[in-house]
């Protein structure tokens, strides 16, 4: 394991950043995802910012869902909007694109050396797409014997659902934890709207790929995860199913109370600099926030006062709260990093939340343009003449 260190860059501010590093821990591992959306690009990309060559396998019949921004009114004229959807560069920093039409001879040869050459492979889509391109895990276990391949679904490779398309929303229902929201009376509000089965996937996948890569060091052979989205989403629920499994009270809403049964009091900061809501373990006198006036204390004040009684609290920050946080800053919680096409400019793309030996890693690169990779890679199996022939032919469309 070995890491190099880079010039974090020139310009102000530059001495509160975090050390940023090229971590290479993965260096030499290749992979090769065809993915879309955040679970499974996720996966690649942190991937790519621990080392490792990440190539981003895409068609230009049917690319990422992230390139689907619609142009804006204010986008100037050739405006890229494909290339510049926030998502986009969060779950796809820092890898190489190719455009491959699979549904051709040749560019299912071109897939086929690049799986050759590949340590891992990720998919994300409904089982049954790889057996239609006459590539099931099954042939492709048999042919790689050394690949890792990674599947992160929404149901998971087996059972009646299995083919079913599934969505983050969906997903975390279906997991028991929307069936957790809502007031202490039982009734269920629901949907918390946030993406919480896509990232917690992304997370699952990364460490499963990297514990299959140390298990191929000790057998030589590769092996097939097979990630369900909603299996995965249900730890999310926490004590809900130790509850269950006791057999006693049926899990259900506590509406804000812990689940030993504190309950929390959310109250409201309306003056000061910094203003919002403050939640604080308790209710009633016991907060002593019931004096006149209490209500238009400063957030600052207000957690103050509540520190000085002994009251567990902390604020409820809004994402731009935490963006916008010194603290959060300081840890390095975005980087900004310039997009090759001049009308894109430079981005802010949030770190991987985490430090190896003290050190930040580096996000190496916005997403990649668009089959904007293919010479240099595609060139390792095929000269510059020849990939323009498959060009016209449609092979890397």
């Amino acid at each position: 394991m070995t890491r190099a260190r880079t010039d974090p860059g020139a310009g102000p501010g530059v001495a509160a950043l975090p050390p940023l590093a090229d971590i290479r821990w993965l260096e030499g591992i290749n992979v090769v995802e065809v993915t879309t959306a955040v679970s499974a690009p996720l996966v690649g990309r942190v991937l790519a910012e621990l080392g490792a060559e990440v190539v981003k396998v895409e068609s230009r019949a049917k690319p990422d869902v992230n390139r689907a921004r619609l142009p804006r009114p204010a986008d100037p004229e050739g405006f890229p909007a494909h290339e510049a959807f926030q998502l986009l560069h969060e779950a796809s920093a820092s890898k190489r694109s190719v455009t491959l039409n699979l549904k051709t001879e040749a560019g299912l040869e071109l897939f086929l050396d690049l799986l050759h050459d590949a340590d891992v492979f990720i998919e994300n889509f409904v089982p049954g797409w790889l057996d239609r391109l006459g590539l099931s895990i099954q042939a492709l276990r048999e042919r790689f014997p050394r690949l890792v391949i990674l599947s992160a679904s929404g149901y998971g490779q087996t059972g009646p659902l299995r083919t079913q398309r599934s969505y983050a929303p969906v997903m975390s229902a279906l997991a028991g934890v929307e069936g957790l929201i809502g007031y202490d009376d039982g009734e269920v509000l629901g949907c918390s709207a946030l993406a919480l089965a896509d990232l917690n996937c992304s997370f699952y996948g990364v460490f499963l790929v990297a514990a299959a890569l140390r298990g191929r060091e000790e057998t030589g052979q590769g092996c097939h995860v097979d990630l369900s989205q909603i299996e995965a989403a249900s730890t999310l629920a926490g004590e809900a199913f130790a509850e269950h499994g006791l057999g006693g009270t049926r899990p259900r809403p506590r509406g804000n109370a812990d689940p030993d049964g504190t309950p929390w009091t959310l109250m409201p900061a309306k003056a000061g600099p910094r203003t919002g809501w403050v939640a604080a373990a308790g209710q009633g006198d016991d907060l002593g926030t019931d004096a006149p006036g209490a209500d238009r204390w400063p957030r600052d004040e207000l957690l103050a006062r509540l520190a000085a009684r002994g009251v567990e609290a902390a604020p409820v920050l809004t994402p731009d709260d935490v963006a916008e946080d010194p603290g959060f800053a300081a840890r390095g919680f975005t980087q900004r990093i310039g997009h090759p096409h001049p009308l894109v400019g430079e981005l802010h793309v949030t770190s991987i939340p985490w430090y190896l030996d003290g050190e930040l890693p580096r996000v190496r690169g916005t997403a990649p343009l668009l089959g904007g990779d293919n010479a240099a890679v595609l060139t390792r199996y095929l000269s510059q003449d020849q990939l323009s022939t498959l060009e016209q032919q449609g092979a890397l469309r």
